[in-house]
């Protein structure tokens, strides 16, 4: 009996506990979305998916690519590749060169941006060690583990878990 008044405390005790970082996750997710960027990033969004001509310029380009993929194994055989792959770059450039997806992009990379600190600040609260990958090109990156014995994650921590014995 003693037992079961045990583990019914602590279940009751792991409910609140999981309940309050609900709610604390809830409180961040809503005050991100009221960030500025993030409406920016909707806006621009919205923009980006409501041009026309920018929306068929991108299908336009996805079939030029799938027609070129198609052509691809037989590149050295047909003549029409090279005039073929020209559009295709030509397409690719026009559509990478409009406003509203260069607006788009630089919101999406200010959202990224926000994620990846938000992130960073939550592993560091539980442990310094964590290390969270941003995706962000200029952002820090972690270097592999090195191989061989004792140089392995589970090695370590068995080690550890050895000393604190």
């Amino acid at each position: 009996m003693e037992k079961f008044l045990w583990y019914n405390f602590l279940m009751l005790r792991i409910n609140e506990e999981f309940l309050a970082v609900e709610d604390a996750m809830e409180t961040v997710l809503q005050a991100f979305l009221e960030l500025e960027i993030v409406e920016k990033y909707r806006e621009t969004k919205t923009a980006f998916l409501n041009d026309r001509e920018l929306q068929q310029d991108i299908q336009h380009f996805q079939e030029l690519q799938e027609n070129y993929e198609t052509m691809a194994p037989y590149k050295n055989a047909r003549a029409e590749n090279l005039k073929l792959r020209r559009r295709l770059l030509a397409q690719k450039r026009k559509i990478d060169m409009n406003d509203r997806l260069i607006r788009y992009r630089q919101a999406e990379v200010e959202v990224q941006k926000v994620l990846a600190e938000l992130s960073q600040k939550i592993s560091a609260a539980v442990s310094p060690d964590i290390f969270v990958d941003t995706g962000l090109p200029l952002a820090p990156h972690k270097r592999p583990h090195e191989k061989g014995r004792g140089r392995n994650i589970r090695e370590r921590g068995e080690e550890h878990a050895k000393k604190g014995r």
